[in-house]
């Protein structure tokens, strides 16, 4: 008769043998048995018990015939269907909340966004957050769809090992419990993720180019992160906090206690507070035409407007700040050194292309075989690619960390 240990250790087999076939072809694409057979090193009467369990809870599905290298055989392909279950992802910024119920590759079911009102505090936001993912949650239950399996959370910040959100200089949230409460709450994994490498599981699973095996994929949206990609992998080994490295000694202070760092001098942000401060100097001659006596806060398309109508002052602000991203490509670079580096950010969308005088910087800064070696991309990831992402970076964490109930 079988103990206990024996019968545990068998079901954590079968669990980790499953895992690993459903992961396979999720990554890979429509495979047939005998070639999972062969890339996982699993029997063949494994492969058809684990393949069977998985097309009965619709995981795996089947689609179409291949041939085989047996004669007169074809084998069934099958392929991976994110449709099975259901995840809640929250995207977190400072001037709104996304939330969206998707499948397992972002496909959204429902969506909704909260305009974020600055004169709450962290707990208050949260729990306006929290009841909007209730109603989502009872929603779906009641309509007695697919499971859902998890929640995703992206927020521009460092979070550390355990989902440890440590500080969020952009929201100005220092150590908040977001796994814990929100587990706590609706009884399900729960991850947080710097919202930069949920954006760069988007981008990686658009296709890297063939020889490709070493991409940084850099984020402008809320601070300044980087994301190392290498064998078509994310390497979370690299933090990634580029927004809080020191391009000024002596430059303004920051929220995360240091002075002169980059996303102070290189953001949106920036860009606003340098163009206040010339505005209240009497400087920005266009930019004071365009808003005419407006009385409501600048905003960055007004910067980008009088800059693209030959306002001298903004333009000198947008080329500074474009000087300071080509220090920081410079930096990558050196440390790096890429195959290719990927911008993301509404900063590049300007007339006075801070991306062309970025690269222009970078390649003036660097060691010239570095420089030949490496190609600069320009993206922009609206809404909807930056919720694929969070259900992409959930997927895998679910699968990965063995949190799934197969």
């Amino acid at each position: 008769m079988q103990n206990q240990d024996t019968i545990g250790n068998v079901q954590l087999m079968q669990k980790i043998n499953r895992q690993k076939v459903l992961d396979l072809v999720r990554r890979r694409g429509p495979s047939a048995r005998p070639e999972i057979a062969r890339l996982t090193g699993l029997s063949s009467s494994s492969i058809t018990n684990i393949v069977g369990f998985l097309l009965e809870r619709r995981l795996l599905v089947e689609t179409g015939q291949i041939e085989t290298r047996d004669v007169g055989r074809k084998a069934t392909l099958l392929k991976y269907d994110p449709s099975a279950c259901l995840v809640i992802c929250i995207d977190i910024g400072s001037n709104g909340v996304r939330i969206a119920l998707t499948d397992l590759a972002g496909a959204a079911r429902v969506s909704k966004e909260i305009c974020l009102d600055h004169a709450l505090v962290d707990r208050e936001m949260l729990d306006l957050v929290r009841r909007e993912v209730g109603r989502l949650v009872e929603e779906a239950r009641a309509a007695g769809g697919p499971a859902i399996a998890g929640i995703g959370i992206a927020i521009s910040g460092l979070v550390l090992n355990n989902d440890r959100l440590v500080v969020s200089s952009s929201m100005h949230w220092r150590s908040l419990p977001l796994k814990e409460l929100f587990e706590a709450e609706f009884l399900l994994p729960v991850f947080v993720q710097n919202n930069s490498l949920t954006k760069a599981h988007w981008r990686l699973h658009q296709g890297l180019e063939a020889g490709e095996r070493h991409v940084v994929f850099m984020d402008l949206a809320m601070g300044v992160g980087i994301i190392d990609f290498y064998d078509r992998r994310i390497n979370e080994s690299v933090i990634g906090e580029l927004g809080h490295t020191t391009v000024q000694k002596d430059g303004p202070p920051c929220f995360c206690g240091n002075h002169g760092c980059l996303e102070l001098l290189c953001s949106v942000e920036a860009v606003l507070r340098q163009t206040r401060e010339a505005l209240a100097q009497g400087r920005c001659p266009v930019l004071r035409a365009l808003r005419d006596g407006k009385e409501t806060p600048l905003d960055f398309a007004e910067a980008r407007a009088a800059a693209a109508a030959g306002d001298a002052d903004v333009q000198g602000i947008l080329r500074s700040c474009g000087e300071f991203l080509g220090i920081a490509l410079a930096n990558v670079i050196n440390l790096f050194n890429p195959q290719r580096i990927v911008i993301n950010g509404d900063l590049l969308l300007t007339e006075e292309s801070i991306f062309t005088v970025a690269v222009e910087e970078a390649r003036a800064r660097v060691n010239e075989v570095l420089s030949q070696n490496v190609r600069f991309e320009k993206v922009d990831v609206g809404p909807d690619q930056a919720i694929q992402g969070i259900a992409l970076y959930l997927a895998d964490r679910i699968f990965e960390l063995g949190t799934f109930e197969f």
